[in-house]
């Protein structure tokens, strides 16, 4: 496996498998099958859940990804091209547990 991927690759793909309990050699198992049994889901359909903290300026709109712990569940969700859209306007914080601009960089 080393020798498809470069370092970086390997660094979120190992990262992406840590988070939902896997082995990088399942994680990419898992999405290949995926692709080749014609599963669309992918990045692209994922939700991001949208918190609000009150601060004494306003309101803070914290962007995170659908695994990460601090969202408590019933927020507001945005699509892949929303997050990316608000990200790139700098119209949300970035959740710093989770780091969901690791997800968000342009689509190759």
């Amino acid at each position: 496996m080393e020798q498809l991927f470069t370092h970086e690759e390997i660094a979120r793909i190992e990262a992406a498998a840590q988070e939902v309990g896997h082995s990088p050699r399942e994680w990419v198992r898992a999405v290949v099958l995926h692709r080749l049994n014609g599963g669309r889901r992918d990045i692209e359909d994922a939700v991001w859940p949208l918190t609000e903290q009150r601060r004494p300026g306003g309101v803070v709109h914290e962007l995170h990804h659908a695994g990460c712990w601090v969202p408590k569940g019933g927020e507001a969700t945005l699509t892949t091209a929303e997050a990316r859209a608000q990200v790139a306007r700098q119209d949300v914080r970035l959740c710093d547990a989770c780091q969901p601009e690791r997800f968000l960089g342009p689509v190759r």
